[in-house]
């Protein structure tokens, strides 16, 4: 009663096939004729499913794998084939109420569930697995190719661009470098795919140094923005470059920034190399440690806290009710301390030399101390 002729097979796959086609634009747009013979194979397993009271075996479903693995190549969304899978199972319905005079109808919806269940997760299994395997091997050219790219193992820059648009990157336009560093390695991973699912223009990949961003300039401080938040992150930015040497310099840039940042202005989450470069004259320890202790070493050696009473005074450009009130003290007290910190300094700060000597080698002081970390 349930066995169907080869013609009828052939005449309810092409019933499918054309509800599919009015139902799931995905389908209509194959126009391939591999989808009609997956159909008629998806009709043939289901009757002969029902008249053998049972589901396919995983091997019968072969050709059901393979199809789901090229409708991901296609770029098929996997909605879309549950959704063909819906409207071919309906149609089956139908064309099995044709010819069921005397069947047992709740038994044979059982088996068509059971079957619907069956064949689903098959093509759901497939289709995951593939798309898994080409994303790991999408990421593996990435981090291989920027791996390279910021190696400087490249020698001409036309062949690179070229390869960069094959991975669906444009390079050819002014970056800015990005480095993000974390304690936690899952903390970058998080942070590539954040900035993946938010920025597809901007390539993130995880090297040894960290996570690498190269950024199309305008959007920096959006891509700051959602990776500085993180306290498990530090980022260091470059300044915009363009071509494939720029991304290189650019690296060394934020790893300078970085290295910079930490030292100079400590606990902050996000450095760019711009605000710091001035910093990277002065990479050499001795020199700069004999600048300080030749401008500050005397008021250094009298009290600590001259250095802080000259940074609230910098800070309030030179105004010194400001500054009283930042230190919170009475104005005659700060008027009293500056009186002894020129002395200590052998002029006064109203001279424009002394005054950029005493400033500059304040902010040379941290630089100074931990010169060793960023020879």
């Amino acid at each position: 009663m349930l066995n169907r002729t080869a013609a009828e097979l052939e005449a309810y796959a092409a019933r499918v096939h054309a509800a599919v086609d009015a139902e799931v634009p995905e389908y209509a747009a194959l126009a391939d004729v591999d989808v009609f013979a997956v159909n008629r194979r998806n009709v043939a397993l289901y009757f002969r499913a029902l008249a053998e009271d049972g589901v396919p075996s995983l091997p019968e479903l072969g050709e059901i794998e393979q199809a789901a693995v090229r409708r991901m190549h296609q770029g098929v969304p996997l909605e879309a084939i549950f959704h063909s899978y819906h409207v071919g199972l309906r149609v089956m319905w139908t064309c099995l109420l044709e010819r069921a005079e005397g069947c047992d109808l709740g038994h044979l919806a059982v088996l068509t569930m059971a079957y619907a269940e069956r064949v689903s997760h098959v093509a759901a299994q497939a289709y995951l697995r593939e798309r898994d395997r080409v994303a790991r091997s999408q990421e593996e050219a990435r981090r291989l190719f920027f791996t390279r790219l910021y190696s400087g193992d490249f020698a001409e820059e036309e062949p690179v661009l070229r390869e960069a648009r094959a991975l669906g990157y444009d390079l050819a336009g002014p970056h800015v470098v990005l480095l993000a560093t974390a304690a936690v390695d899952f903390a970058l991973a998080e942070a590539r795919d954040e900035i993946e699912r938010r920025f597809p223009a901007c390539p993130a990949v995880l090297m040894r140094a960290g996570l690498v961003v190269a950024v199309p300039g305008d959007a920096l401080d959006d891509v700051l923005a959602a990776v500085a938040p993180d306290g498990r992150i530090t980022a260091g930015a470059g300044t915009p470059r363009a071509g494939v040497g720029g991304l290189t310099a650019g690296l060394h840039e934020a790893r300078r920034a970085l290295a910079l940042g930490a030292i100079l202005s400590p606990g902050q989450r996000a450095y760019r190399y711009e605000e710091l470069r001035m910093f990277d004259l002065f990479k050499e320890g001795e020199p700069v440690e004999a600048f300080v202790q030749g401008v500050l070493g005397p008021l250094l050696r009298a009290r600590a806290r001259y250095a802080e009473t000259l940074e609230a005074l910098f800070a309030a450009a030179l105004n010194r009710k400001a500054a009283a009130h930042a230190l919170g003290v009475h104005p005659n007290t700060l008027s009293y301390r500056l009186s002894r910190i020129e002395s200590l300094l052998g002029g006064s700060l109203q001279d424009g030399e002394i005054c950029f000597r005493t400033q500059l080698a304040l902010k040379l002081r941290p630089l100074a101390n931990g010169s060793a970390q960023v020879r």
